[in-house]
């Protein structure tokens, strides 16, 4: 049976990412390719849930740097053995918002690099994504749009311009990871376009 195909979003937090997911699950289905869409930290697993309510600070919720980059690599372990591989193994196609690239980039600002993959091993030789589709919007737009469409702020809003380099540092270091970097700094459709444009043939579109 054919695998089916990963694909995996990128961003920073206002960069336009998730409106992406949504537009190209959408488009994809018109088109009769169905995918399942998933995210992370998930929200089918009590860790990914635990993670959700540390990052919007809820009742307090806090943990050190260390433990934070822990819990997200054992959330997507988790999440990648017990949903996303049965399914991709079965044939069905997967969406998935951030995945080990949002580790590498956000914890990145308090772990090292090497850590971090450490933390990972396990889910980056079980499972990486065909693609990782980047949303390359300037930090200071990302901003604007967090201060405007969201109540609250969360833990990692106004570190904009240190998270993007450790994306383009991870994106380095991973040289064999296939990137699609994408300027989410024009309309969205525009970006919709592009993105469905270079993820056709991976599904024979």
């Amino acid at each position: 049976m054919k695998k089916g195909i990963f694909v995996a979003f990128e961003g920073l937090d206002g960069s336009g990412k998730t409106t992406q997911f949504n537009a190209i699950k959408a488009k994809l289905s018109q088109m009769g390719v169905n995918c399942m869409g998933e995210k992370q930290p998930s929200d089918s697993t009590l860790i990914g849930l635990i993670i959700r309510g540390i990052l919007k600070k809820l009742d307090g919720l806090s943990v050190s740097p260390v433990s934070l980059a822990k819990l997200y690599s054992v959330d997507r372990y988790e999440h990648i053995v017990n949903v996303v591989k049965p399914h991709i193994d079965k044939g069905s196609h997967v969406l998935m918002d951030r995945y080990i690239f949002s580790s590498f980039a956000f914890q990145g600002l308090t772990s090292s690099f090497d850590d971090i993959y450490l933390y990972n091993q396990d889910a980056i030789n079980l499972l990486m994504p065909d693609i990782t589709v980047f949303i390359d919007t300037s930090p200071e737009i990302c901003l604007e749009r967090i201060n405007t469409n969201r109540v609250g702020n969360e833990l990692f809003d106004f570190e904009g311009i240190a998270i993007r380099e450790r994306f383009f540092d991870a994106f380095e270091r991973m040289k064999d990871s296939n990137i699609l970097i994408v300027d989410g700094n024009r309309p969205a459709d525009d970006v919709t376009n592009e993105i469905l444009g270079k993820l056709k043939p991976l599904f024979d579109l």
